[in-house]
């Protein structure tokens, strides 16, 4: 496929050439600047004729010709060295045994939570049990005491995160006073 790029740096036109839609880099054939050109993918495109002329009276369509633009092909500006490459390989090798020694610390640690939170859950699930079967109408009183603790929490957290609102607006008001302090005396 071939494409009419203008150089960002010279603004002379040149055709591209790809098989690839994507970003690719070219170098302008007249100024020698590098440019990142971007090919999409065309869209699909459909037209409903308005009307139809019949052939004997249509006009002659003047067919212009595009002055002859040069083309430049896509090719690696620059390559790594083998040495490059190399240290590049090893840090690679470095950060995945790195990420692998993290994983496995947090999966020793995700273990050991599942275990205590599973049993908090079975005593606290038999402790509910045994209400439940103590009184007739104790699930009624579950849900109450969840429901209550739950718009206490919330009561609470609203509370918490409007003082830390004020706080941050006071220190934020303080700062500023500081700073306009520090700006007018010099």
């Amino acid at each position: 496929m071939r494409y009419t790029v203008k150089c960002n740096n010279c603004g002379h036109d040149f055709v591209a050439e790809t098989e690839s839609y994507g970003t690719m880099k070219y170098r302008c054939p007249y100024c020698g600047d590098v440019l990142n050109c971007r090919f999409d993918a065309p869209k699909s495109f459909r037209t409903h004729a308005r009307s139809v002329i019949p052939l004997a009276d249509a006009s002659p369509i003047e067919v212009k010709k595009a002055k002859q633009l040069p083309t430049v092909s896509t090719q690696l500006i620059n390559s790594p060295s083998k040495e490059k490459l190399a240290e590049m390989r090893h840090k690679l090798v470095e950060a995945s045994q790195r990420a692998l020694h993290v994983s496995k610390q947090a999966g020793e640690k995700l273990m050991n939570a599942t275990e205590t939170t599973s049993e908090f859950v079975t005593k606290s699930s038999s402790r509910l049990r045994r209400f439940q079967e103590k009184y007739t109408d104790g699930d009624l009183w579950i849900f109450f005491g969840f429901s209550f603790v739950f718009i206490l929490s919330v009561i609470v957290g609203l509370f918490l995160c409007a003082e830390a609102a004020k706080l941050l607006s006071e220190g934020h008001s303080w700062l500023f006073k500081n700073y306009i302090e520090i700006k007018n005396s010099f």
